[in-house]
């Protein structure tokens, strides 16, 4: 490998560390003095902002899948009624995933 390869290779992964130290350092920046309390829209947007992602997922997995197999639908089911009932995520995602792993298999 030449050195100077190296070089954009090693400048490639400390710019993009510094990148992600910084978004990751930012919120605890701006509000890290107790006194100062987050403006409503962060807030709403801390608690809306999971379960859009969690929809985007979906509707991306969903989309390109055709009817010629129950197996992603029942999972699917599943993992939305082990939430719904249960409240925990890793139940529900490991439950899912074991059922279409259990009928994909078959």
């Amino acid at each position: 490998m030449d050195a100077d390869r190296s070089v954009y290779l090693l400048g490639v992964v400390a710019v993009g560390w510094a990148v992600t130290y910084t978004l990751r350092a930012l919120p605890f920046i701006l509000f890290s003095r107790k006194a100062r309390t987050l403006p409503a829209w962060i807030e709403k947007l801390g608690s809306v902002i999971s379960p859009v992602i969690i929809a985007a997922l979906v509707i991306y997995s969903y989309s390109t899948l055709e009817w010629r197999t129950l197996s992603p639908y029942a999972a699917g089911a599943l993992t939305v009624a082990l939430q719904l009932w249960r409240g925990n995520p890793l139940l529900s995602i490991i439950s899912g995933t074991a059922l279409y792993m259990l009928l994909a298999g078959n």
